[in-house]
């Protein structure tokens, strides 16, 4: 397909660049501007890896809540049992990779927010989410100057 999702996305990054940037005389909009423009770098670069981490994701956050499973209320391991015995979407359906992400992410949440949970698998469900940041493709791009430092 052409252009590609890369292609239009560095177009308009070009076009913001090359003639946006040049009539933006206010301190404030020329940051948001570079800002966008970053975040568009960002999204074009991380876009690919995005299908393989969800999939990866899901994967380590099922196994996760399996484990979690019998330390919880009996509601939240009936619903975490309907999730894990559902199937991976296929790499290919971003948006039903993000369904699936975001329904174990949620049960995960609820998992979160009982009491049920030992200070063990409270270290597991914190190692877990530290390793899903650590391998996140797409990552926050600053181009906001940094505040001074008090003296």
């Amino acid at each position: 397909m052409r252009p590609t999702v890369e292609e239009q996305l560095l177009g308009t990054c070009r076009i913001l660049e090359q003639v946006v940037a040049p009539c933006v005389g206010d301190a404030y909009a020329r940051t948001m501007l570079d800002g966008l423009v970053a975040n568009l770098r960002m999204l074009t670069a991380a876009l690919p890896a995005v299908p393989g981490f969800l999939q990866d994701d899901n994967r380590a956050t099922a196994a996760l809540l399996a484990q979690l499973q019998p330390a919880v209320a009996p509601d939240l391991a009936a619903a975490m049992d309907t999730a894990l015995q559902s199937a991976e979407p296929q790499a290919t359906h971003l948006a039903a990779l993000e369904a699936r992400n975001r329904e174990l992410r949620e049960l995960l949440s609820q998992a979160l927010g009982g009491t049920e949970l030992t200070p063990a698998l409270r270290e597991a469900v914190l190692a877990h989410m530290a390793s899903r940041a650590a391998r996140s493709p797409m990552r926050y791009v600053s181009t906001a100057p940094s505040p001074p430092k008090a003296s």
